[in-house]
């Protein structure tokens, strides 16, 4: 597998852009995409898609950057003004997942919305948007793993490759491991999500709670892998959030039988709010 040629998409008006940015805004619009069609087929509002998509999306990428510059608070210290540079990466997915969760909390609560059956609808697009958004990894040459001689291996530039890895030439793909997990996930949620209306033995929230299962079991493997990994104490960041993803899947998907006995009902049709009301 190559590494890309040049991290700079294309310039516009002088200003450039960069593969990364074009691979986290199409995931963005595939997941919105995603979101809004199975909300019609599971009876909700479609238009709370499109009014809620700008702010949760602008809650996540606050969350993934403040995350990232917290786990490195003694180089951005050194450094304040990269803190705001976002085209060269430095984003993370757990962060993204806490504030745009937290900000679709806030906005269901807001609209009187069913936050378990939006969340089955949304948590399908989120894993499609992880699986395009993944590919800007592989533009800026990050979020590798260890050398490797396998065919797929993808090619490092001398200035990206770890201290300890200056004569390895090829590493796993980790990043491509993720989007293939990623895309296969999105399939089966969007299944899940269409099936728990039909199954009486779902309930509203599973899509929720097998996105956290499947997501962190799968970024646990991984994470072993990378040799990137911002470190929490003695173990991965990453380690640490994705045990955290499980118990929380498992603990939802116990309480939604015990707790709650019963289906929730979906709400069909809340009144519109705009954008500025929201």
């Amino acid at each position: 597998m190559p590494s890309p040629a040049d991290p700079v998409a294309f310039s516009l008006f002088g200003i450039a852009v960069r593969w990364y940015a074009i691979f986290i805004l199409t995931g963005i619009v595939a997941a919105v995409i995603v979101a809004r069609s199975l909300a019609i087929r599971r009876g909700l509002d479609p238009e709370f898609a499109l009014d809620a998509a700008p702010w949760i999306v602008f809650a996540g990428i606050i969350g993934a950057r403040l995350y990232y510059v917290l786990l490195r608070f003694d180089y951005f210290l050194a450094h304040p003004a990269e803190a705001i540079n976002f085209r060269l990466g430095g984003m993370t997915i757990h962060g993204a997942l806490a504030g745009g969760s937290l900000m679709f909390l806030y906005l269901c609560h807001r609209r009187a919305q069913p936050p378990l059956a939006w969340a089955d609808v949304v948590m399908p697009g989120v894993a499609l948007a992880q699986a395009i958004g993944r590919w800007g990894n592989w533009a800026n040459q990050e979020a590798f793993g260890t050398p490797t001689s396998l065919p797929w291996g993808v090619a490092i530039d001398l200035a990206h490759r770890p201290p300890e890895y200056l004569a390895a030439t090829h590493f796993h793909p980790t990043f491509l491991y993720e989007s293939l997990f990623d895309l296969v996930n999105a399939l089966v949620l969007g299944w899940l999500a269409i099936r728990i209306p039909r199954d009486p033995r779902l309930r509203s929230g599973d899509g929720l709670w097998c996105y956290l299962i499947f997501y962190g079991v799968a970024r646990f493997i991984i994470e072993r892998m990378r040799t990137d990994s911002l470190f929490i104490g003695p173990f991965p960041a990453a380690l640490w959030i994705s045990a955290g993803l499980v118990l929380t899947g498992i603990v939802g998907f116990i309480a939604t039988r015990t707790v709650a006995r019963h289906h929730q009902p979906e709400a069909a049709g809340a009144p519109e709010v705009g954008a500025a009301d929201a």
